[in-house]
């Protein structure tokens, strides 16, 4: 990719980021509260077939802790906890860089990492994924995530799944598709979409 393709394709990502976030940012809070027990409901399922199907005995499950106005995953957190299924959440550790994964169950306590996200204290265990729950800016039907520009989640799933299988599934508002979603080399595709309207498979 010449730079020039390599400019053209970031004001691409970067228009259509601006565009699907704003309205993202519309959704009404009560809007917003269905859509997250939906979420939480069909995540769960999902996450069980995917166990039964790919016979996983004791999978880790990550799960993101919810900024701005991303559909809330918290509703999600306590639901795979009461069904005993152990969950993580993502350290951030560098813009490009993989995510490191710590264990955390409902009720455990908090911090401010260096990039002010709230995630679990440096003493609880990481643990590597074998289902992720992932946000994201826009998606397509084509299986492609739009991120927020860190190519964070692009550099983990490229780093988990050169060592093991895992199932990649983006978390995000119906609003937020998008007809096509500009694509570089390192984009990494998702398995499934599920919003409050729907479960979109890719695998």
């Amino acid at each position: 990719m010449t730079l020039a393709d390599a400019e053209r394709l970031a004001a691409s990502k970067s228009a259509l980021r601006r565009h699907s976030l704003s309205r993202r940012d519309l959704v009404s809070p009560h809007e917003a509260h269905e859509a997250a027990a939906r979420a939480s409901e069909r995540g769960v399922a999902l996450v069980e077939e995917i166990m039964a199907r790919e016979r996983m005995n004791a999978p880790v499950v990550s799960v993101y802790w919810p900024i701005r106005s991303e559909l809330n995953t918290r509703p999600l957190l306590d639901a795979l906890a009461a069904k005993g299924i152990a969950t993580a959440l993502p350290v951030m550790t560098a813009v490009k860089q993989p995510l490191i994964f710590r264990t955390f169950a409902p009720g455990d306590e908090l911090v401010k990492g260096r990039f002010g996200l709230s995630e679990p204290a440096g003493d609880k265990p990481a643990r590597e994924p074998d289902i992720l729950f992932a946000p994201l800016a826009a998606f397509e039907r084509g299986g492609h995530r739009l991120g927020y520009g860190g190519g964070i989640y692009d550099a983990t799933l490229g780093a988990l799944r050169a060592r093991k299988s895992v199932v990649a599934i983006g978390l995000a508002f119906a609003c937020q598709e998008a007809d096509a979603v500009p694509t570089g080399p390192h984009d990494e595709k998702l398995d499934f979409v599920l919003t409050e309207r729907e479960l979109i498979v890719f695998r």
